[in-house]
């Protein structure tokens, strides 16, 4: 080869060093890895027993419990177990694109310092996963995601929290949620208006009720008791009243300082009556200001047929062939298939906080459920 034929050969790959120095953050390939490996091999999902997620923020610690997974900073009420065994299998599957050494100043640009970092914005996501026995199975930091040349997701800078390596991978973790309450299982029951035989509300600890929507018979329209004369009922509000439950969902939870929900002289209260015999008492409160929470109670109104819980588990993979270490399962049993003693012990020593939306389904004043005035004198001219 000619000396100067040699020369720009060598000056072109010094300028494609430099360029790849620029744009992969200034650290060297480090050569410990192969793309499309996966960067937690040795993970596996079965045996993890806790996980903490953190950022500057915000910080939550999922455990698993006996039955379900629980949120540590919520006296341990269920967590959405969906969403943390899709994270956690989804941080087993990570294959790594690229690697390279990290400098501080990388390591800050791309936000992959600790949490803890006096930089928020150079702090990124930690999540660490642990086993029964407390010890580390996994512990990484996640950083900025990588867009694509063609504008969409590139996937995502991390590094594991005990070294300065950053790796290019190929999922996203952007929306990891960091807040205990945004871990909470959100559904309280979820019980069809069809199967809503009756909505009785008492005023207080009062054995007279205020007001009665009922069923003639399965399947038929509900109708008010009593309605004041020359007043008619708001059949879209009597929907509202019967539809509450279809679901009933949460944004907060809090104890109940360990006793169940009573009839109060100051508060008001809803039973739903099933046609299974099961009877739900809704008792909602408001603060006045922007609290809108509610507890719930449940017990058999009459002898039921024996319900057996059905166990809900991880749907197998769709080629029928169960991957190894991704077999997490979590007891569990869908709501409206709970017999009401289950319900009340899950249920009734917690206060829930729910959206004002939700609260406003449960009407305790029965002029809320009349048809206005206007309308009725509408409809007779």
């Amino acid at each position: 080869m000619k000396g100067k034929t040699f020369l720009i050969l060598l000056v072109a790959a010094s300028v494609l060093a430099a360029l790849s120095f620029l744009r992969f953050g200034g650290g060297k390939n480090t050569g410990a890895v192969k793309m499309g490996e996966k960067l937690l091999a040795d993970l596996t999902v079965n045996e993890v027993a806790t996980v903490t997620i953190a950022d500057s923020e915000n910080s939550v610690t999922l455990v698993k419990g006996d039955k379900v997974w629980q949120v540590k900073e919520r006296s341990g009420y269920p967590a959405n177990f969906d969403e943390l065994r899709d994270t956690v299998v989804k941080l087993s599957r990570l294959k790594i694109g690229r690697s390279f050494s990290g400098s501080p100043e990388s390591l800050a640009r791309l936000s992959l310092m600790a949490p803890s970092a006096s930089d928020a914005s150079a702090g990124g996501k930690q999540i660490t996963l642990k086993d029964q026995s407390g010890e580390v199975l996994a512990d990484v930091i996640l950083g900025q995601s990588r867009k694509a040349d063609s504008g969409g997701g590139g996937g995502q800078y991390l590094k594991k929290a005990d070294a300065d390596t950053i790796f290019l991978v190929d999922g996203n973790f952007r929306f990891l949620k960091t807040a205990p309450a945004q871990w909470l299982k959100k559904e309280i029951v979820d019980i069809k208006a069809e199967d809503v035989a009756s909505v009785t509300c008492y005023a207080g600890d009062s054995r007279i009720p205020v007001y009665t929507l009922s069923r003639p018979e399965k399947g038929e329209s509900a109708r008010m008791t009593p309605v004041p004369p020359g007043r008619t009922a708001d059949p879209a509000k009597i929907d509202q009243v019967f539809d509450a439950l279809a679901p009933l969902t949460l944004d907060d939870v809090q104890p109940g300082a360990g006793k169940p929900p009573v009839a109060e002289p100051d508060r008001s209260r809803l039973v739903y009556r099933l046609y299974d015999g099961r009877q739900i008492s809704i008792f909602p409160d408001f603060d006045g200001k922007d609290s809108y929470t509610l507890r719930v109670a449940a017990k058999e109104e009459e002898s039921m047929a024996e319900t057996e819980a059905v166990d809900v588990t991880e749907p197998a993979p769709e080629d029928g062939e169960t991957r190894k270490g991704e077999t997490a399962k979590q007891d569990t049993t869908i709501s409206d298939l709970k017999t009401a003693q289950q319900l009340n012990e899950e249920l009734s020593q917690w206060v829930f906080s729910v959206k004002k939306w939700q609260f406003d389904s449960f009407i305790t004043q029965p002029a809320s459920l009349l048809e206005e005035l206007k309308k009725e004198n509408d409809s007779t001219s």
